[in-house]
């Protein structure tokens, strides 16, 4: 049996972080940074977003997530704010220039949603996301 599916999903992830990695240093920022920013953004209006938020969206672990947030934080795109009622959680709210970039950050992704969408198929595009969560899903711990 032909080991197809690894590799292609491997390749295609490559090309979209590529994608992304080239569109981010337009802006002088990582594409871990963009879609930090990004995700933050979109929901720091509704909810307070924290470091395990972060870390169960993108599927990463927490030493990565800290990583990424400190340099983040260094580069004066996000501030961390300790909460009342457990000084432990620190709340993570995006800057003024992380704010700025957000916009065009927002239109880059729906660009490439877009993309996507039309590479696989309007018609497809329910079938492909479920097989991807459920590949995603099957291979997590």
């Amino acid at each position: 049996m032909d080991r197809l599916f690894g590799i292609l999903i491997k390749q295609a992830n490559n090309a979209v972080n590529r994608d992304a990695e080239k569109f981010a240093q337009t802006l002088g920022l990582t594409s871990v940074q963009i879609s930090i920013i990004d995700y933050i953004s979109r929901f720091e209006a509704n909810q307070d977003v924290f470091q395990k938020d972060v870390e169960r969206e993108f599927n990463i672990r927490r030493p990565t997530a800290t990583s990424a947030l400190k340099l983040m934080e260094e580069r004066d795109l996000i501030i961390c704010v300790p909460i009342e009622r457990d000084a432990r959680l620190k709340k993570i709210i995006l800057t003024s220039k992380a704010t700025t970039l957000a916009k065009q950050i927002n239109d880059f992704f729906n660009m490439s949603e877009q993309r996507i969408i039309n590479l696989v198929g309007v018609e497809n595009k329910d079938i492909f996301r479920n097989a991807l969560k459920q590949v995603i899903n099957g291979f997590s711990d």
